[in-house]
């Protein structure tokens, strides 16, 4: 019986020319080349060609048939599963750190009866426009507070594409899902559903990834996000499904649900209470100002050594407004099958796979 080599790299890649080189090179400073594999899903540009320089395990498809099958594919042309222990699906415009593999492998090497399903890592930005600080925060936040709740909880929501080392053998049972608009977290909840072993978050492990760098990239990025939220909680069954994740799930969507209605209602009362009580509008501001933003804006800088992020008040306010409102609608689109075009009940109701 052939041994199985310990880690392979998976990069999944659609006209990415202009970044890719820059993943494989930090991939390869961790990995070896014959370790590195790329799927390319249908790519028209120079990504094979540029992934070609890096490894010879290169495999195209065209025509395209989305990342979740393109990956399967690769999976199980190149047989990974049967060669190697663990995986490490990668982005192609994400880089790892030398530390990042070493940190997530040391939970396997500890977890010696095999009940760690997949070890996750911290995924960070970089602060080159209000935008990607705003990003940068959130992810600080959302990794430092939220993420390492729900590992302790064994309840986290999604493993990055990104930043997720998974036991291999998980892919045998679980092939990555299609259907829904965010595979990685509808893996997450397929891995609980079918208790397929514990997710284990470290922030010592990091990848710092490319984030949106306009508001209009950002709002088209968090809408598919939230859709595919929406969609994976319909697909999953959620919060019926008796387990950690439910109870997790449901107090982060019943969240923001609550805060797109309190924006909302924030707009109907402007004009009121900036004529006869601005008490209404000054003390919940200096509230979330003073309680929540600074002290979270606070962390960021000085973990990212970022002291402008502070410049940005008032625009985060801008991106958290458009955020919860973006929330709001994909939670009527998916559950009560609203297009925003047509009108009520004329799009096609999402159906899980």
């Amino acid at each position: 019986m052939t041994t199985k080599k310990k880690l392979a790299a998976l990069v999944p890649a659609h006209n990415e020319e202009g970044v890719i080189a820059e993943t494989l090179k930090s991939l390869l400073e961790v990995f070896a080349a014959d370790d590195v594999y790329v799927v390319s899903d249908g790519s028209t540009d120079k990504t094979e060609t540029i992934a070609a320089n890096f490894t010879q395990h290169v495999l195209p498809l065209h025509p395209n048939r989305g990342k979740a099958k393109a990956m399967n594919a690769a999976i199980e042309q190149f047989k990974l599963t049967e060669r190697y222990e663990y995986l490490l699906p990668m982005d192609a415009d994400t880089k790892i750190t030398k530390d990042f593999v070493n940190n997530l492998m040391a939970i396997f090497e500890k977890d010696t009866n095999k009940k760690v399903a997949c070890a996750v890592g911290k995924v960070i930005g970089k602060s080159h426009s209000w935008v990607t600080t705003f990003r940068l925060w959130e992810y600080e936040i959302a990794q430092t507070i939220h993420k390492a709740a729900q590992s302790v909880e064994n309840a986290i929501i999604v493993c990055p594409g990104c930043a997720t080392i998974y036991r291999s053998e998980i892919f045998k049972t679980l092939p990555i899902p299609t259907g829904t608009l965010t595979e990685d977290m509808d893996m997450t909840f397929q891995i609980h559903r079918k208790c397929l072993g514990r997710i284990v978050f470290t922030g010592k492990a990091t990848v710092v990834t490319q984030d949106p760098k306009t508001l209009k990239d950002f709002c088209k990025q968090i809408d598919r996000w939230y859709t595919g939220f929406w969609q994976c909680i319909i697909k999953n069954n959620v919060p019926w499904g008796g387990q950690a994740l439910d109870a997790e799930v449901a107090m982060l969507a019943l969240e923001g649900l609550y805060n797109g209605v309190l924006m909302l209602a924030f707009l109907l009362v402007i004009p009121f209470a900036m004529d006869k009580h601005p008490y209404l509008l000054i003390i919940p501001a200096a509230i979330d100002l003073f309680l929540f933003l600074l002290p979270t804006m606070a962390l960021t800088a000085w973990r990212h050594r970022t002291g402008k992020i502070f410049l940005y008040i008032p625009l985060f306010y801008v991106a958290r407004f458009l955020a919860c409102l973006i929330f709001l609608k994909s939670f009527f689109k998916i559950v009560f099958s609203i297009d925003y075009k047509t009108g009520w009940n004329k799009a096609t109701r999402y159906t899980p796979n």
